[in-house]
């Protein structure tokens, strides 16, 4: 994936709670959201614009058939990826992690 990528630190964290909570339920859960985010990933590599912004440069997307968002920014050639949060947290952790960088 991905040579326009770049990942803020905690997105790994972020990954591996929401697989690890959906492993729990079921491991073909947690797989199916795995490749959920890959794909939505892939998306956002190729068509960054098409999403919308969420807040100053911020843009944001939902996991398709699960309740996270994903929020990024575009700078230069890059996307840089903030977080994957759950739809229901609270928003002032995506804004503390958008001024982490």
């Amino acid at each position: 994936m991905a040579d326009r990528l770049r990942f803020h630190p905690l997105v790994p964290t972020d990954l591996s709670a929401a697989i690890s909570w959906y492993d729990q339920i079921s491991d073909r859960l947690g797989t199916d959201f795995r490749l959920a985010v890959e794909a939505r990933f892939d998306e956002i590599e190729t068509q960054p614009d098409r999403f919308a912004i969420a807040f100053d440069d911020i843009r944001i997307t939902r996991v398709k058939r699960f309740p996270y968002l994903i929020l990024f920014r575009e700078h230069q050639a890059r996307i840089q990826v903030l977080g994957v949060f759950h739809s229901a947290s609270d928003p002032q952790k995506w804004h503390r992690r958008s001024q982490d960088e």
